[in-house]
């Protein structure tokens, strides 16, 4: 494959997470080609992932899938014989990433430089240059690591960074001052992966009895709005932001936070690409999220999860990895990372 890049793209699942890991990929393609034309291919949320990176002029976010025949011919005019396509790795074990995803970075690909991971379909070894395992001892991050490498690229920036363009004028919209507040996110899209409303509860009790002079701020999409002010009901001072403020507002708020207390979704990753004091409450899926290698192992992260209670894991609201996780540790890990930082 040619080390020499003036076209790279990746094709990506829409959630915050996975498109983190896609910029982290074409930044270090951009370190080392600035004058490249680098993008991220996804089927929806496209406006959202715009104002995720809005610090990366260099950064196209083409949304697109294979009803949208207009937006495929546009991708294929910017993109066609890229020298470099990743695709995307298959989140669960026994997973897959889609087919026709697959086969529309075959057409963009210039011979030699398809590079994906391996899955369960059979067609890969038909339309790959280089297919990579998929390890779940090595942090996530490895994956582009060894996507850059096997393409013949070095890696310039070692760990996901995050940039974001300051706007000091949020935390007067929203009546906080800096360094005085918690961002506290409970809601991952389904409660499979969330915080029950007991169990918030307690933690924002716990929270408040150890911090009396921060405030809380619970965050969350419009989808979580009612929930979220069961939560916060009977907490003097508590702020409810879900479903209130822009994915670029709650990035700016949480850059100014003291610090955060979140389950494992796109907040979590992104307070850590920001390099913010981070509590994380995982389930027992998808540690590697959160090895070392990662974010750093300077990081300020604490993780917490009660994954003794979960093997193996059972899909239900609210689950037993979670659900186990002690307030009381939420604040410990609160604690210590306020005497690491301060």
């Amino acid at each position: 494959m040619s080390t020499f890049i003036k076209k790279a793209i990746t094709l990506r699942a829409s959630s915050i997470g996975d498109a983190l890991m896609a910029k982290y990929l074409l930044e270090n393609v951009h370190a080392q080609f600035p004058n490249a034309r680098l993008g991220i291919v996804v089927a929806s949320r496209g406006s959202m992932l715009r104002d995720l990176f809005l610090g990366y002029s260099w950064l196209e976010i083409i949304e697109t899938n294979r009803r949208d025949l207009f937006g495929l011919w546009r991708l294929w005019r910017r993109f066609h014989a890229s020298d470099m396509v990743v695709t995307q790795y298959a989140g669960k074990h026994g997973g897959q990433f889609g087919l026709a995803s697959k086969l529309a970075a075959r057409v963009l690909a210039r011979p030699g430089s398809l590079i994906g991971f391996r899955d369960v379909s059979l067609w890969n070894a038909f339309l790959y240059t280089h297919l990579l395992p998929v390890r779940s001892d090595q942090a996530v991050a490895e994956h582009e690591r060894a996507a850059l490498r096997v393409a013949g690229l070095a890696v310039p920036i070692p760990y996901p960074r995050l940039q974001i363009i300051p706007d000091p004028q949020v935390l007067n919209t929203h009546q906080l001052v800096q360094g005085e507040y918690i961002v506290v996110h409970f809601f991952a899209g389904n409660p499979g992966r969330s915080i029950g409303l007991a169990h918030a509860q307690n933690i924002l009790k716990r929270l408040q009895n150890t911090f009396p002079s921060v405030r809380l701020v619970i965050s969350g999409g419009p989808s979580d709005r009612a929930q979220a002010e069961k939560i916060a009901e009977g907490f003097v001072g508590a702020v409810v932001l879900a479903g209130s403020a822009s994915l670029q507002e709650m990035m700016q708020l949480v850059w100014h936070s003291k610090s955060v207390v979140s389950v494992d979704t796109g907040i979590a990753h992104i307070t850590a690409q920001l390099q913010k004091p981070l509590v994380v409450m995982r389930t027992c899926l998808g540690p590697n999220w959160w090895f070392a290698g990662q974010y750093g192992p300077q990081s300020p992260i604490q993780q917490l999860s009660a994954e003794h209670l979960c093997t193996p894991h059972v899909s239900k609201d609210y689950p037993d990895c979670l659900s186990g996780i002690e307030a009381s540790s939420v604040v410990d890990a609160c604690v210590a990372l306020s005497a690491r930082t301060e």
